[in-house]
C-alpha cells in the first residue's frame, strides 16, 4: 500500500498556487498593455509560468511517497559449541578432533531454510566461528550467557542448542545462569561419562607470612569420589620432602589435612603437595598443588649498658619488656664482658660520664650497630666528640627544666592522635642547655622542647643517620616521671611505652628488601589473570600506602612494560590480563625515596591444566540448562533437528515496515523542466527577451 505524504501542510500549497497566480497575472497583465500578443499567447505564457510556480510550490512542501509492507523474520537459532580442552580428554579424542566438526555441522544445515543460523565457540571467551580446535584453558558458561544476552537483546533469537560436556570450571554454575525464558534451550552432551577413581587436592590454605622460627599450618582439603585405601600424602619444599603421613581408608568427599611445619630460614619458600594412593588412577594431573609462604624475621636482641643504676633505664626496660621477637638485656659497663656485636641495637645510658662507655660506643659507630643514646642534662665538659651524638661543635651551659612537644611533622613512622595530648602533659625534664643545639644536616626531631606551653625549636629525642645507620638521642633525664605521671592518671602508660617501643624499632635495621613484600606467583596459567600482591613498610616497619610503586616486565629481548601497583586499605595490587606463553622478569621499585628500594624476580605464564583436573562428562550438570527443551546425544541429534523444523514457523516474527522516498528524488521529475523552457521559447520567439 503507498500513500502521499507532505512535510508541511497542505493549506501551504493552496497558497503558493494563489501567491503564483497573482504574481503571473500582473506579469502579463503588463505585457497586454504594452505587446502586440495575441490574447491567446498571453493566456498560454500567463498558464505556463502560473504552471511553474505550482509546481515549484508543490516541492517546498515536502511531498513523498510512503510504502508499506509487511516483512517476515526467521527466528534465529544459535548453536554453541564448547570448544575447551577437555572434549577431547577421552578415548573418543579422534573422532572429535577428525569427524565432529563437519559431521554435526552438515546436519545442522538443515535449518537453514528455517532458521537465521549462528555458529558459536566458546570456552575462555566466545567467538563466531564454525572452526572446532578444542583448544581453550577453560570453560565458562556464564560468559556465554553473558553475550547471548548482550548481542541478541531485542531480536527474535528463539532457540539455543549448546553442545558441551557439562565440566565447568571458571564463573558461575550452571543452575545459577539465566535467559529470558521465552528462548529455547537444548543441550548436546559430548565427552566420556564413565566414572574414573579420582583422588585430588582440592584446595590450600595458608598465611601468606610466617615468623622465623615460628609454626607455621598448611590446610589441604582432599576430594575423593570413591573410598580409597593406603592414601599418602606429603609435602615437599625445593624438591625436598619435608613430611608424609597417611590414610589407611579415605571416605567418599572432603578430607582436610593440616601440615605443621616450623620457619627456619628467611626468604619465599614454594611448598607442593602431592596425593597418591595404591589405585592407578586415569588423571594424575589433580594429585598436586603448590603454594608459596614468605619467611619474615622480626627478631632483636637489645642491649642496655649504663655506668650506675637509674630509674629511667627501669622504665625503658618496662616499656621494651614486651617488645614482639625482641629480648632485652641490662648490663652495668663494670660488669659486661660480651661483644656488642652480638646484639641488633645498643642503648647507651649517659656515657659522657664514662670513659669505658664511651669508648664502646664509638667501636659501636665503627661497627654499624644502631644505637639510642640517653646524653643526661650534664654536658659542660671539654674534649666531647659531639659528632658521636648528630651535633656540630657545641657549648652547653647547665641545665634547664623543659617540657615535651610532639613534631606532628616526623613522618618517619606514625601515631596515634592521642600522643600529642599525653605528652605534652608529661612533667619537664632535666636538659642541658644551649643557646643553639646544632644539629647536624641529617637529624629528624621526633620531639622538641616546650617552656611554659611555647614551643622551642630545641630537640628532646632526635634521629640522624651515619654511614646509612640510624642513631637516636634523647637530651635530658627523668624519663621515669613522664611514666609514673601517666600511670597516675590512666592507670597505665601505653603512651609512653609506645613511644619508645617505636623509637627502638625505627633504629632497628631493616634490609630494604624487607620493607617491600611482593607476591608475584611463579607460574600462572594463561587462562587466568596474574594477581600482583604487595605490601610497603615505612622506616619503622608499619605498614603503609602512600608511596607510588611500579611495576616493570618484558620477555627477554622484548619491549618492557610499565604499570602502578594500586594502593588499597593496607596492600597494593595489580591484576595482568592477557599475557603470553613464556618466561618473563620483573622489577617493582619505589618511586620518590631516597634510598632505591627495589625487587626483583621472575614468573612465567604456562599453558593451564584446568581442564584436564575433571575430564567426566557432567549430564546433571548440562541438564540444569534445558530451558524450554532437553537434553541429547549425538545418536538422537536428528531428534532434536525435527521437532526444531516443526516448530519454526510458530516462531516467524512478520512486522510492517513503512519506506519513504521523496518525490523529488524520482529521475522523471526531469520532464516538468519543459514548462518553463517552453514559456522561455515563446516569449524569445515574440521578442520579449
Amino acid at each position: 500500500m503507498t500513500q502521499l505524504n507532505f512535510d508541511l501542510p497542505f493549506f501551504v500549497f493552496i497558497i503558493f498556487i494563489i501567491f503564483g497566480f497573482i504574481l503571473s497575472f500582473f506579469l502579463y497583465k503588463r505585457d497586454e498593455i504594452k505587446s502586440f500578443l495575441s490574447k491567446k499567447t498571453l493566456f498560454l505564457l500567463f498558464f505556463l509560468r502560473w504552471l511553474t510556480f505550482s509546481v515549484l510550490s508543490f516541492f517546498l512542501i515536502g511531498p513523498k511517497f510512503i510504502k508499506s509492507e509487511i516483512f517476515v523474520e526467521k527466528p534465529i537459532l544459535v548453536f554453541a559449541q564448547d570448544n575447551s580442552k577437555s572434549i577431547i580428554s577421552n578415548s573418543d579424542s579422534i573422532f572429535f578432533k577428525n569427524n565432529y566438526q563437519d559431521s554435526i555441522l552438515n546436519k545442522l544445515l538443515l535449518l537453514n531454510e528455517f532458521y537465521d543460523f549462528r555458529t558459536f565457540i566458546f570456552g575462555e571467551k566466545v567467538v563466531a566461528d564454525t572452526n572446532f580446535t578444542f583448544s581453550h584453558n577453560s570453560t565458562n558458561f556464564n560468559q556465554l550467557y553473558s553475550f547471548l544476552n548482550n548481542k541478541f537483546h531485542s531480536s527474535n533469537l528463539s532457540d539455543i542448542i549448546i553442545a558441551s560436556d557439562g565440566i565447568v570450571n571458571k564463573g558461575k554454575d550452571l543452575p545459577f545462569l539465566s535467559i529470558p525464558p521465552s528462548i529455547s534451550v537444548n543441550s548436546l552432551l559430548l565427552g566420556d561419562t564413565n566414572q574414573y577413581m579420582d583422588l585430588k587436592i582440592k584446595s590450600i590454605q595458608n598465611n601468606k607470612y610466617a615468623l622465623l622460627d615460628n609454626n607455621f599450618p598448611i590446610e589441604v582439603s582432599i576430594f575423593s569420589n570413591s573410598n580409597f585405601k593406603n592414601v599418602e600424602i606429603s609435602l615437599y619444599s625445593d624438591s625436598k620432602i619435608l613430611q608424609k603421613h597417611k590414610f589407611p581408608n579415605l571416605d567418599v568427599g572432603v578430607t582436610k589435612f593440616t601440615f605443621l611445619e616450623k620457619a627456619i630460614k628467611k626468604g619465599l619458600k614454594n611448598f607442593t603437595i602431592q596425593v597418591k594412593s595404591n589405585i592407578q588412577e586415569k588423571n594424575l594431573l589433580n594429585n598436586t598443588k603448590t603454594t608459596l609462604i614468605e619467611v619474615i624475621d622480626y627478631s632483636q636482641k637489645i642491649l642496655i649498658l649504663t655506668s650506675a643504676a637509674h630509674p629511667d633505664i627501669s622504665a625503658l626496660n618496662w616499656a621494651l619488656e614486651d617488645q614482639l621477637k625482641s629480648k632485652v638485656s641490662t648490663f652495668n659497663i663494670d660488669k659486661f664482658d660480651q661483644n656488642i656485636n652480638e646484639y641488633d641495637l645498643l642503648i647507651f645510658y649517659k656515657p659522657t660520664e664514662s670513659n669505658q662507655l664511651m669508648d664502646l660506643l664509638k667501636k659501636s659507630r665503627l661497627q654499624e650497630i644502631p644505637s639510642f643514646t640517653v646524653l643526661g642534662n650534664n654536658l659542660s665538659l671539654k674534649n666531647i666528640d659531639y659528632l658521636y651524638f648528630g651535633m656540630k661543635e657545641n657549648n652547653f651551659k647547665g641545665q634547664n627544666e623543659v617540657s615535651a612537644q610532639l613534631n606532628q611533622n616526623f613522618k618517619s613512622f606514625g601515631f596515634d592522635k592521642e600522643w600529642q595530648n599525653t605528652i605534652s602533659t608529661y612533667p619537664p625534664l632535666s636538659a642541658p642547655f644551649s643557646i643553639n643545639y646544632n644539629l647536624v644536616p641529617t637529624a629528624k626531631e621526633l620531639v622538641f622542647q616546650s617552656i611554659n606551653g611555647l614551643k622551642m625549636n630545641y630537640p628532646i629525642i632526635y634521629f640522624f643517620s651515619s654511614k646509612d645507620i640510624k642513631h637516636g638521642v634523647l637530651l635530658g633525664e627523668g624519663i621515669w616521671r613522664w611514666k609514673m605521671y601517666e600511670y597516675n592518671q590512666t592507670n597505665d602508660a601505653k603512651v609512653f611505652k609506645s613511644l619508645f617501643k617505636k623509637v627502638i624499632q625505627y633504629l632497628k635495621i631493616t634490609e630494604k628488601k624487607s620493607r617491600l613484600n611482593i607476591m608475584v606467583p611463579k607460574e600462572n596459567f594463561v587462562d587466568q589473570s596474574l594477581n600482583i600482591y604487595g605490601e610497603y613498610y615505612n622506616e619503622l616497619m608499619e605498614i603503609s600506602n602512600d608511596v607510588d610503586i611500579n611495576f616493570s616486565y618484558a620477555k627477554e629481548g622484548e619491549q618492557k612494560f610499565f604499570k602502578n601497583l594500586i594502593p588499597r586499605n593496607n596492600y597494593y595490587d595489580l591484576n595482568l590480563e592477557g599475557l603470553s606463553i613464556g618466561d618473563y622478569n620483573y622489577e617493582v621499585t619505589v618511586d620518590g625515596l631516597k634510598n632505591k628500594i627495589s625487587k626483583n624476580g621472575s614468573f612465567s605464564i604456562v599453558n593451564s591444566q584446568r581442564e584436564k583436573m575433571n575430564t567426566v562428562a557432567n549430564l546433571q550438570n548440562l541438564s540444569a540448562i534445558n530451558q524450554n527443551g532437553e537434553s541429547y546425544s549425538l545418536s538422537n541429534l536428528d531428534q532434536l533437528i525435527n521437532k526444531l523444523i516443526l516448530n519454526a514457523g510458530s516462531k516467524n516474527k512478520a512486522h510492517l515496515e513503512q519506506k519513504a522516498k521523496d518525490i523529488i528524488n524520482y529521475k522523471w521529475l526531469i520532464f516538468l523542466l519543459f514548462f518553463p523552457f517552453l514559456e522561455w521559447i515563446i516569449r524569445k520567439n515574440k521578442g520579449l527577451m
